[in-house]
């Protein structure tokens, strides 16, 4: 009887980037340093910085590398994680919480850091923006399209903290972040990462705006970008912590309108 060959099948890009990202982990065995995308990697660098990729794909909890255990797991931890901190919870506490074995829950994280990276990777993956689907032509549509971006990111996280009974909706994602930078210096690059990314898609439009006669300043594009982009974590910080019924949409779109409507031709 022959025997079959097995074929492998990459059943989604993300897997792909993946065993991309992980062919570049093992070259690095060989190869002390990389140049990516114009910058030279050392090593270790890079190591973090594909680790960090890897992690943000396979964290996506609409993707399929995440199962229901392991969401579930996520989702315990958050919530323990924003109502004491840290240093406060005990692996043994999460793992009584998720009602789960010590071997089933160990399967997935084998310490209280993989865990809470993971935790934060997932803040990360939400908070990625595809600006592709955005505006190139309107600067108010593009900022209305971003404030529904960042509304439904907010009620994805909402829904995981709500997912306890006993929590408050009123909470402060911020401690989580710090606490992050503070334990896991790697998490500064993916911030700042993400950030160039957005300053690059709002210093277009607002270009473009300019160009059009939609707006008028003597601002530059960049000084106009960091303004909406500095407005949204304000706004963001005050909303977390008040106790108003407004939602996250009408804090964010009144203050963009403000700046807008200066702004505006």
């Amino acid at each position: 009887m022959q025997k079959q060959k097995k074929v492998f099948v990459l059943k989604s890009g993300h897997e792909f980037v993946v065993l991309i990202l992980k062919a570049v982990l093992i070259l690095c065995r060989f190869k002390p340093v990389f140049l990516l995308r114009g910058n030279v990697f050392t090593k270790r660098k890079l190591i973090n910085y594909c680790r960090l990729k890897i992690m943000i794909y396979i964290c996506i909890p609409t993707g399929r590398f995440m199962n229901e255990t392991k969401q579930h797991i996520l989702k315990t931890a958050l919530v323990l994680f924003l109502r004491k901190s840290y240093r406060d919870v005990t692996m043994k506490e999460i793992v009584d919480k998720t009602g789960l074995s010590k071997g089933a829950f160990y399967h997935y994280f084998e310490s209280k850091d993989d865990l809470f990276k993971e935790i934060v990777y997932m803040f990360f993956s939400m908070g990625e923006i595809n600006y592709d689907n955005f505006s190139g032509d309107s600067l108010e549509i593009f900022y209305t399209q971003y404030v529904d971006f960042l509304d439904n990111a907010m009620r994805e996280i909402d829904s995981l903290v709500n997912y306890s009974d006993d929590y408050s909706s009123n909470h402060n994602f911020y401690v989580i972040l710090f606490e992050a930078v503070r334990r896991f210096p790697e998490f500064l690059e993916v911030e700042y990462e993400f950030h160039e990314k957005d300053v690059a898609a709002w210093v277009k439009i607002i270009s473009t705006a300019k160009q059009k006669g939609e707006i008028v300043s003597q601002s530059s594009d960049t000084d106009i970008a960091d303004l909406f982009l500095y407005c949204t974590d304000g706004v963001f910080l005050r909303y977390i912590n008040s106790c108003t019924n407004d939602s996250y949409r009408t804090f964010l779109k009144r203050a963009y309108d403000a700046i807008y409507n200066n702004l505006k031709a």
